[in-house]
């Protein structure tokens, strides 16, 4: 699997979806559950949407740099394989 985009700009834009849809649950969960007020409600969905978007941009990111990791270690792997092959067909 290759990035289309970077892995900081993917972990991004997956946190805010994941933010944003933790801040809607938030402010249902506040409004119908705990019988917030309008402006209770409102502060609760922006806190909930702020650390759950910051807490799965964190993750996102470790998997993303995790995979790319991964990645680059076997593409190093395959062409230092690859080149010890061309070298000992040389000397033979």
């Amino acid at each position: 699997m290759t990035f289309t985009r970077q892995p900081p700009q993917e972990a991004r834009r997956d946190g805010l979806f994941a933010g944003l849809s933790a801040a809607l649950a938030g402010a249902i969960l506040g409004n119908k559950l705990f019988r917030f007020n309008r402006n209770t409600t409102i502060v609760c969905g922006g806190v909930t949407g702020v650390l759950s978007g910051y807490q799965f941009y964190q993750g996102f990111l470790a998997s993303n740099l995790a995979r790319l990791r991964a990645e680059q270690a076997k593409r190093q792997q395959s062409e230092s394989v690859f080149g010890e092959d061309l070298s000992a067909n040389k000397f033979q």
